[in-house]
């Protein structure tokens, strides 16, 4: 419940706004409400054949009723999705500025398919809890309110019998539907994050898996990560089905007493036959808004959960950051790469660098070279200090290295937006000019030429609508654009052709005007190719520091 506060402090919701949202649903049951009243009165009024004059203002009342409805209708969807998506824009941004601004490998540690559930499908969560849980909550208990009152000077035995139907759909039903959906994110959330994660890591290495006789393991594994996750579904769907079936009853019990409340009431004659008309059919729409609150304790329970993994993955009190204005200006132009006794790896049974003293001074360049899962990538994020060492120190110019050092994985994630906007992610007060020359100098000046709308030209969801040597040229444009004063680059010339990969290659290992990124930076290249590493270049081969 900690954790769901939190989100909803990070999601920053307009007070103003949402009253509006809550009122214009609230109308828009109200009128769906006074509709039903004004036709239960008609058609009882009209029973005893009164002059056609008394019924006009029913008449008129009806169909303005019917018409009000489907306006406010669209009014409180649209202000609903307004401050939801409002919400979640505030969110996401606190929720980024968090990632960044940690100081641990919490984030590191996550499996990728996992991370990019918490920061799609959760948020998202978020943002339909405003819609889908706040708004209907706040909406049915009006409406509780309003029949009750409604009914009560008609007769109070009809409004008890709404009051006890109101708590029977406000109470169970939302219990019920709360456990069901408990039940559901315990075991299928887990599932959808491994079924994530296998596909990701199946559709990233496939070529690799095929290769070593692993893809059919890896496609078993998955099936079997779907398996798992449908069963899940099927046991969360008999409470579900329980839960949906409680409005029903609460409708029909406060039919039930309100039927016994209009025969005491007419044999009593303390009502006319429009009253008792009202009494007898106004419980049939008088849970409209209740009938949203199974799906709304579900959203709650949803929203827990995600609240939570975001909690998990963004630290405790995430909600305190802020995103701050870009400080492009202020990056500092050199620094050092130092490290003291390093033994970096995933767990301290199995290190893959152990005791290494690194000291690059500010400008200089080092290739680090290694057969494939020796360990390059590890040590690379260990020197980002994106993992954190198993002994040893590392720092540049003194500092933290995440003040510093900008790691460009091999598998960095290129965005569904445009050519322009990936770039920019790591330099947000990038220039047109300065995007098209890093993209000229990668080699991709020819294939922008080709694109319908040169950097506006929208890229598929992880580079799908490029190809893979045209993603790894891409990632190495953000590195050149970065000029940050540390670089680690992870195999940036993979998928190339040898003589363009080579070019590169020279490109970033050589200090001078020809160089891919500034002489004053310090550049740590991940590299297979042993060839093509320029002479006097220091190289650090990974197998001899274990």
């Amino acid at each position: 419940m900690i954790a769901l506060r939190t989100a909803e402090r990070a999601l920053a919701l307009p007070r103003g706004r949402l009253l509006a949202a809550v009122l214009a649903a609230a109308a828009t049951a109200g009128a769906a409400f006074a509709l039903a009243a004004v036709s239960a009165y008609l058609v009882t009024r009209a029973w005893t054949m009164p002059p056609v004059l008394d019924l006009t203002v029913a008449v008129v009342a009806v169909r303005a009723l019917g018409v009000s409805r489907a306006v406010l209708r669209w009014l409180d969807r649209m202000l609903a999705h307004d401050v939801a998506l409002r919400g979640v824009v505030s969110l996401r941004a606190t929720l980024y500025t968090a990632l960044a601004s940690r100081r641990d490998d919490a984030l590191t540690r996550l499996r990728r398919g996992d991370l990019l559930t918490r920061l799609g499908d959760d948020a998202q969560e978020l943002g339909d809890h405003v819609v889908s849980a706040i708004v209907p909550a706040l909406v049915a208990a009006v409406m509780a309110v309003v029949a009750v009152v409604t009914i009560a000077p008609i007769s109070p035995l009809g409004a008890a019998a709404m009051l006890l139907g109101q708590l029977v759909a406000a109470l169970l039903a939302p219990a019920a539907a709360h456990r069901a959906a408990r039940v559901r994110e315990e075991a299928v959330v887990e599932g959808r994050a491994g079924v994530g994660t296998s596909l990701l890591e199946i559709l990233d290495d496939a070529t690799s898996l095929r290769l070593e006789g692993r893809l059919e393991d890896s496609l078993t594994g998955l099936a079997a990560s779907q398996r798992r996750q449908d069963r899940a579904l099927d046991r969360a769907a008999l409470p579900s089905a329980l839960a949906t079936a409680a409005v029903p009853l609460a409708i029909a019990l406060t039919v039930l007493g309100s039927l016994i409340a209009a025969g005491a009431a007419w044999s009593a004659g303390a009502a006319t036959a429009g009253q008792i008309g009202v009494l007898v059919l106004l419980p049939l729409s008088a849970f409209e808004a209740a009938t949203a609150l199974p799906a709304a304790a579900a959203q709650h329970a949803r929203s827990r959960s995600a609240a939570a993994r975001l909690e998990a993955a963004a630290g405790e009190r995430w909600d305190a950051a802020r995103p701050e204005p870009s400080r492009t200006a202020e990056r500092a132009i050199t620094a050092p790469l130092r490290a003291q006794g390093l033994t970096a790896g995933w767990s301290a049974g199995a290190p893959v660098v152990r005791d290494l003293d690194l000291d690059l001074p500010a400008g200089s360049r080092l290739a680090v070279l290694g057969p494939s899962g020796s360990g390059k990538t590890t040590l690379l994020l260990t020197l980002a200090g994106l993992l954190d060492p198993l002994a040893g120190t590392v720092d540049a110019a003194g500092q933290d290295p995440r003040q510093q050092v900008t790691a460009f994985p091999e598998d960095s994630h290129v965005f569904a937006t445009t050519l322009r906007e990936n770039l920019r992610v790591v330099r947000g007060d990038l220039a047109d000019k300065e995007a098209l020359s890093a993209l000229g100098a990668v080699g991709l000046a020819a294939w922008v030429g080709t694109l319908p709308a040169g950097l506006d030209t929208l890229l598929g969801p992880d580079g799908t609508t490029v190809s893979g040597g045209e993603r790894r040229r891409l990632l190495l444009a953000r590195a050149v654009v970065r000029r940050g004063p540390v670089l680690l680059l992870d195999e940036p010339t993979e998928h190339l052709d040898a003589a363009r990969g080579d070019a590169l290659l020279r490109a970033l290992l050589t200090p001078g005007d020809e160089s891919l990124v500034p002489a004053t930076s310090t550049v740590v290249v991940v590299t297979h190719r042993e060839s093509a590493i320029p002479p006097g270049t220091p190289v650090l081969r990974i197998e001899e520091l274990r």
